[in-house]
């Protein structure tokens, strides 16, 4: 049976999760309902993430503390990863950076303020979005796989390619979503030139019906105008060759010998 002395502290411990977990949240930029509501939920993923540390464990009046300092690096990941997928961030954005420009502490009335102090905000903006903050869970997890997890998430157990896992995981995280960004921009690309090949294809053969029935109806010989088209393996060369050159066939010099005799 659990004596007074244990509830107490148990009850103690709970208190303290649950006002870590129920920090408002307020920054030095401007942020709109959604990325606050977003940052609150990393906020209470941040708490759960602690609750394991050692030190925390031996002194859960750290809860708080440890909560920022985990809060903080996931900020810090997030701010990375928007750099390395944008060409034009600065150069200096890297993790040291970030680390030293974003501070998050707990004030009075439990108000967690964020400040991201040199970051300019329309990278914040950016980084503060659902997916990527998803994705951080995903790979932070303590409960989790972390990168395996991440990977088979975002790929459907395909993996991706020259991707290197393992290192800081700051790091480690921000190099996935640059390589998922490569291979979702590689996939657009093609995708986007296969739509224009296939229309430029459908142009094309519109375009050699049209001229074949202008030909047929002139007299010229269909089964030369099939001979043209299908003959050649270049079909392209074949349509341009009908366009600039139109074909004499023994039918027109036919028509042309009779018109003599009269």
């Amino acid at each position: 049976m659990m004596t007074d002395k244990q509830q107490l502290i148990d009850e103690a411990i709970n208190k303290i999760i649950e006002k870590a977990g129920s920090s408002q949240i307020q920054s030095d930029i401007a942020l709109d309902e959604e990325q606050l509501e977003l940052l609150s939920q990393l906020n209470i993923f941040c708490v759960q993430q602690v609750l394991d540390d050692e030190e925390v464990k031996r002194d859960p009046r750290k809860i708080g503390y440890k909560t920022n300092q985990e809060f903080k690096t996931a900020l810090v990941a997030l701010c990375l990863s928007r750099s390395l997928i944008n060409p034009r961030a600065p150069k200096n954005y890297n993790k040291e950076y970030f680390d030293a420009n974003i501070n998050v502490e707990t004030l009075e009335n439990n108000i967690k303020n964020i400040t991201f102090k040199n970051i300019e905000e329309k990278e914040v903006d950016k980084a503060l979005n659902i997916e990527l903050v998803c994705d951080w869970m995903i790979y932070r997890d303590k409960n989790g796989k972390g990168i395996r997890a991440l990977m088979d998430a975002k790929t459907l157990h395909q993996d991706l390619t020259d991707y290197q896992k393992g290192g800081d995981p700051v790091y480690e995280f921000a190099r996935f979503e640059r390589k998922l960004y490569e291979k979702k921009q590689s996939k657009e690309i093609f995708s986007k030139e296969s739509a224009q090949e296939a229309f430029r294809n459908t142009i094309v053969q519109q375009v050699a019906a049209e001229i074949a029935k202008q030909q047929i109806a002139s007299g010229q010989n269909p089964m030369e105008l099939v001979n043209l088209l299908f003959a050649p393996q270049d079909y392209n060369y074949a349509i341009q060759k009908m366009l600039d050159k139109p074909i004499s066939t023994p039918l027109i010099e036919h028509k042309k010998k009779k018109k003599k005799k009269k």
